[in-house]
């Protein structure tokens, strides 16, 4: 039998690694820059402080021993970044001052410190300005794995408002290949593979918005070399790569920091050697599949690991295939079992039969017992597309995946005020979101007639639906800071999707209406079900339950809007003699809580109901301003009387229910 001598190295190299118990920290000059180097005798790394405290060089032993990191700018790991600032911003280049260093045997750490200026491109960002970043690396003697944890701290008096991007730069291998250079980034849709040309269908996908884990991997898929990078997924917003595979780089979602506080990214950057893909990654283990089959229902898995972070003593993986066609049809495949995890890949196979025809799901549960007996669970799934006619997970359509799974629910830790509170401020405040087609609603209008008495302090706060090609659909602004937001006395929320919001957009909503802010939502061709806010904690606080499906549209026979029998006050000395009319409404269930006071046809106009211990007022227009209407008939938003119905309805949200007594028209 003839052995490779790029075999003989490997395991040479995996012996050594595993004798050798200790861990060197020491310091050395770069083009007359003081420099640290990190080794293990597994990995072996530079951090400059001078460049903005990155890792400018990296070499796995196990790997080939070779640089993955260029000598060209802008190269290196862990590079520290703001959104908010234009790449390459003003992290990337600058010096960090090293606040501490510790060389022990079995754990060497280096501390470094940065106080964010806010200066970039000519201009001050307020809200970044006196940040201060703390970058912490450590390397194990027992551990592959380099550990960067950053946190962000907020100045002693003010607040502030950032959103966090780390960049990896390297060269996966040691050499770049547009071809066989992946990236391997999990989402709802699979695991999606990019190299540097050739994306199919879909794209480059650089920024992915649907991650429903927070690893990411680049690998020379010919060398099965590369890195993977471990970040906290309840943390992050986008996984993105960089459309020639150059880069791999977690972006963390907005975070707002009350003064004092702060808040903490651990990262792990853990090599690869053996596998040519990834499927899975986490502090235990890195997976990699193959799976063939007869497009009819039967095939074979073979699946791959290799320690990650932590070694475990031993790994189960459950595995089952759903049917994309027929969900409810999952086929169980068996379970394997690998022996204490390490360096060298282990791989196990399973057959299975009459899963049904391609595509499937592989579904996989898994639990790695350490070295105590504790056991961790997990479970992860993947898009096997096989003889699927499209060749991808996607439809005739060219754009919606023929499938698509649940994302895991992420844990938002947010600093918050304790207790919620609304704060009194002069005037009235009022916070709108403005979606496609709101402009018929007039609630400029409405909202400057609901000063009752203009007292030159109400202000309205006015932000739209933006969209670029690299953020895609964003708000323009958004009252991130809870002091901000809990300052207005209602907030209306047009056609706004669930992705312009974010997660931390409607957890501060919720937040909001839990202390007894008021809130009218309104109907539009991006509302409610094509929102995507169905299922949502915001949309348990809403007196309707929305559709799942982007199309709850229903078209009606130009029907009369009209007072339903349980009249609210604020409906009172209306004229309702012209009709006005809808011609399209929202499909909704109404919530036992919630209260229908104007209908169309039947169907709910418009519900108002009070939710939580603090008694918030929210109001629902599922009416759609659009369609077209036989001459003399009124469309509703065109109404004479309907900007005072808004009004009114304005001033019942916000509480304000002694303006309906007759003495106050």
């Amino acid at each position: 039998m003839r052995v490779s001598i790029l075999h003989i190295m490997v395991v040479m190299a995996i012996f050594v690694f595993s004798v050798r118990a200790d861990v060197a920290l020491t310091k050395e000059d770069k083009d007359g820059e003081t420099c640290y180097r990190l080794d293990n005798g597994r990995v072996s790394l530079v951090v400059d402080p001078s460049k903005g405290g990155a890792v400018i060089s990296y070499k796995d032993k196990l790997g080939g021993d070779v640089e993955l990191i260029s000598d060209k700018s802008p190269r290196g790991l862990c590079l520290d970044h703001f959104q908010s600032q234009n790449w390459p911003g003003e992290m990337l280049g600058a010096r960090y001052e090293v606040t501490d260093q510790k060389n022990d045997p079995k754990a060497c750490v280096l501390a470094l410190r940065y106080q964010v200026t806010g200066q970039w491109g000519g201009s001050e960002e307020e809200r970044l300005k006196d940040l201060v970043l703390e970058k912490t690396y450590t390397l194990r003697a027992d551990r592959p794995a380099l550990e960067c944890r950053i946190k962000i701290i907020a100045p002693k008096k003010n607040s502030k408002l950032f959103a966090y991007w780390q960049q990896h730069i390297f060269f996966a291998g040691g050499q770049y290949d547009r071809l066989t250079d992946k990236s391997f980034r999990p989402s709802a849709r699979g695991v999606r593979v990019k190299a540097g040309e050739n994306w199919g269908a879909t794209g480059a996908e650089d920024f992915l918005r649907d991650p429903c884990a927070g690893w990411e991997a680049l690998l020379d898929t010919q060398r099965k070399s590369g890195l993977v990078v471990l970040s906290d997924y309840n943390e992050i917003d986008v996984l993105y790569a960089n459309c020639g595979n150059l880069t791999i780089e977690p972006m963390y979602r907005v975070t707002y920091l009350p003064a004092e506080q702060s808040v903490e990214y651990p990262t792990y950057v853990a090599p690869v050697v053996g596998l040519d893909n990834v499927v899975s990654a986490t502090a235990d283990y890195i997976a990699g599949y193959r799976m063939k089959t007869d497009g009819k229902g039967t095939g074979n898995i073979a699946l791959s690991a290799i320690r990650s972070v932590n070694a475990p003593a031993a790994l189960s993986m459950k595995v089952s295939l759903m049917n994309v066609q027929k969900p409810a049809q999952v086929t169980p495949a068996g379970t394997v079992l690998f022996d204490a995890l390490g360096d060298q890949v282990q791989t196990k196979e399973l057959a299975f039969k009459e899963a049904g025809e391609d595509p499937l799901v592989l579904k996989v549960e898994t639990e790695a017992n350490d070295a105590k007996g504790a056991q961790v669970a997990d479970q992860f799934e993947e898009y096997y597309n096989g003889t699927y006619g499209w060749g991808e997970n996607i439809t005739v359509d060219m754009a919606t995946p023929r499938y698509r799974g649940q994302r895991p629910r992420q844990k938002l830790t947010l600093a918050k005020p304790n207790p919620l509170k609304l704060k009194a401020v002069p005037g009235v405040q009022i916070w709108y979101a403005e979606g496609f087609l709101d402009d018929f609603f007039q609630v400029t209008p409405a909202v400057q007639m609901s000063y009752f008495n203009g007292s030159g302090k109400d202000r309205q706060d006015r932000v739209f639906t933006s969209h670029s090609a690299s953020f895609l659909t964003r708000l323009s602004a958004f009252p991130y800071d809870y002091d901000q937001l809990f300052s207005y006395d209602m907030i209306i929320l047009g056609g706004v999707k669930q992705e312009s919001l974010g997660n931390i957009g409607q957890e501060m909503l919720c937040d909001y209406l839990d202390a007894g802010g008021g809130m009218v939502m309104l109907g539009g061709p991006m509302a409610y079900g094509c929102s995507r806010l169905s299922g949502t904690p915001l949309a348990d606080l809403l007196p309707v339950t929305m559709a799942a499906t982007p199309f709850d549209l229903e078209k009606l026979p130009t029907t009369v809007v009209k007072p339903a029998k349980d009249c609210a006050p604020f409906l009172e000395d209306l004229d309702w003699s012209s009709s006005p009319r809808a011609l399209y409404v929202h499909k909704v269930e109404v919530k036992p809580w919630g209260k229908v006071v104007l209908e169309a046809d039947g169907r709910p106009f418009l519900v108002i109901g009070e939710v939580g211990l603090n008694k918030a007022r929210v109001a629902c227009f599922l009416g759609v301003p659009m369609g077209s209407f036989d001459k003399g008939q009124t469309p509703f938003w065109e109404w004479d009387d309907w900007k005072y119905l808004f009004r009114q309805l304005i001033w019942w949200v916000m509480k304000e229910d002694d303006r309906f007594k007759s003495d106050s028209w």
